[in-house]
Order: structure tokens, then sequence, then C-alpha cells
């Protein structure tokens, strides 16, 4: 089985921490797990207008690369939409978004969510984003924290920030569970977890897990309606396509 990790930054650091979650945990040796860095785009995708230069090259080279390596599934490890929907009808293969599955497991663990995410200007983000997964009556908040993206080691700075934040989230805004809405906060999550006793979710962790199930099992996306296959040929979309 081969489960591509995509990761919408052009930062081949961070697909190595993305790397590290996915592996975590993997007792499965028939796993190949395929890691995949956007050639382009931004390095650090910290805003919707980073995400909207990002997932043009994200998706069409994406596309390139399922046709090299036939993975069984994919999974979306940016924690936002980065092109979900577009992937999800282009391929009949499981697309698994880090960000909605995590949210979508969340809610089976305790009443209500929270979510972590890289600086204060992506709480609308990623509260717009949870209104689009349908879930957001589970939702009990979104807190950032500020942080330097171009470190992606762990750093006691932000563990004292992760950990002062997610204090915040259970006794002031009543989560029961927390998702970790960055793959740079993935390395703490066993950390907070056993500090705070609550599940803290991992999502590329989760994310590679559930698309392990989702091929044991059988089951991806339907094609009918939502997801359908786009009307024309997939190359009909491409602007500039080799040959014009």
């Amino acid at each position: 089985m081969k489960i591509m990790v995509a990761n919408p930054n052009s930062n081949k650091e961070l697909t190595d921490v993305l790397m590290a979650s996915a592996r975590r945990d993997i007792r499965y040796s028939s796993v190949e797990l395929i890691p995949f860095t956007n050639p382009l785009g931004s390095k650090h995708i910290d805003s919707v207008f980073g995400d909207y230069q990002s997932v043009w090259s994200f998706v069409r080279e994406i596309l390139k690369e399922i046709d090299e390596v036939k993975p069984d599934a994919v999974v979306l490890a940016g924690f936002g939409n980065f092109g979900m929907f577009a992937l999800k009808e282009a391929l009949s293969i499981p697309v698994i978004p880090i960000a909605e599955a995590s949210q979508m497991i969340a809610p089976m663990l305790g009443h209500r969510y929270s979510v972590l995410t890289v600086f204060n200007q992506n709480i609308p983000y990623q509260e717009d984003l949870t209104r689009l997964f349908g879930i957001e009556s589970r939702l009990a908040s979104v807190r950032g924290i500020e942080m330097n993206t171009d470190i992606v080691e762990t750093t006691d700075t932000t563990k004292a920030s992760l950990e002062y934040t997610v204090d915040k989230l259970i006794h002031e805004d009543g989560a029961e569970v927390v998702v970790l809405g960055g793959a740079r906060f993935a390395p703490y999550a066993q950390m907070l977890s056993d500090k705070f006793n609550i599940p803290v979710i991992d999502p590329v962790a989760v994310s590679v897990k559930l698309a392990i199930l989702f091929v044991e099992s059988g089951l991806s996306q339907s094609k009918i309606r939502k997801f359908n296959q786009p009307p024309q040929p997939l190359v009909n979309y491409f602007v500039g396509k080799e040959g014009e």
C-alpha cells in the first residue's frame, strides 16, 4: 500500500517534520509513505493569500506525481483548504485532508473541541473552514500562537506558548479535545496530551492512519454530485499546458 503525504508548502524541512508524524506508530510493513513537497508557491503558507498562491501548483504537481508513483491514497498535509475539493473531484483514490479528518474525529472524543493554529490572523480562516465542514456547533474556539515559521524544530519558546494556550482552551473556552492546526505543532502532541490529560490530535498521524483504513476498507469519496469527475478532460483546465 502506498500513501502519498503531500506538503502544500514549498519547504522540504517541513516535509521532514510531516513525515516524522506520518510514520508515528505505523505498524504495517506493507505501508509505503511517499513524501511530496509543493515545488512552487509559498515557503510558509500563513494566510489565505498564501493558500491561493500555492494551491494551483500543489494540485497540478500532485496529479503529475500520482501518474508516476500510483499511490493508493493521498493525505493533504496542510491544515487548510489547499484544493482539497478539487483533488477529490479529480481523483478516484481516497483524498484525506488533515484539517478535515482531524476535525471530524475530534467530536467523537469529546463534546467540544478547539483548534490551535499559527498566528492570530489565521483564526477567521480556521473558523470558516470549520463551517465549511459543517461541524461548527462542536467547535469551542480557535486560538493562535505567534511563532517564527522559519524554525521547524522544537523549541522551549514554542513549547511554553503551546502549554499556555492549551490551558486557556481548556479552562476558558471549554475544550475537551485539542486539534493541533499545523504540522509544526505535531511533535508536541503527546507532551500536551500527557500534561493536560486530554486528547491532543496530531492531524498528520491521524490522517495517515485514516487513509490506511480507507484503502483497507475499499472506501473513497463518492463520484456522484459533489466529487464527480470534472466534465472536461483535466488537461483542458490547465493554462499554458505543454504544446501550446
